[in-house]
């Protein structure tokens, strides 16, 4: 029951925790960016974490989002200071290379290309 409070809690810049620690992850799987602990995701082992996410800017260092189109899915990008719509799905984390796309069943899911911009 609370996988989907956790990915909710993520996708919104924070992280579900308990106070006895039970139901966290178990440490084998860590994001990229920051090295913390995440669920693994298989379909997408090289996933960022919710909190790295609010992180990604253009190569510059401009702040993007990224976001669904629809309540169907779809992929859009803008700048975050400004909404200007972006055409890229490229994105830099902490000096990380990394690529924004539509998640298999909605969401948006941010894959480390490489460890350095």
């Amino acid at each position: 029951m609370s996988g989907p409070f956790r990915f909710a809690a993520g996708e919104r810049g924070a992280r579900l925790v308990t106070a006895d620690g039970s139901g966290m992850p178990d440490g084998t799987h860590r994001c990229p960016a920051c090295g913390d602990p995440v669920e693994p995701w298989p379909r997408y082992p090289r996933a960022v974490c919710g909190l790295c996410q609010h992180e990604a800017t253009d190569e510059g260092g401009r702040p993007l989002e990224f976001f669904n189109t629809s309540i169907g899915g779809g992929f859009g990008a803008r700048y975050a200071d400004t909404g200007e719509p972006r055409d890229s799905h490229a994105c830099v984390i902490r000096g990380m290379r990394c690529r924004a796309d539509e998640a298999r069943f909605g969401g948006i899911v941010i894959e480390a290309i490489d460890e350095t911009a």
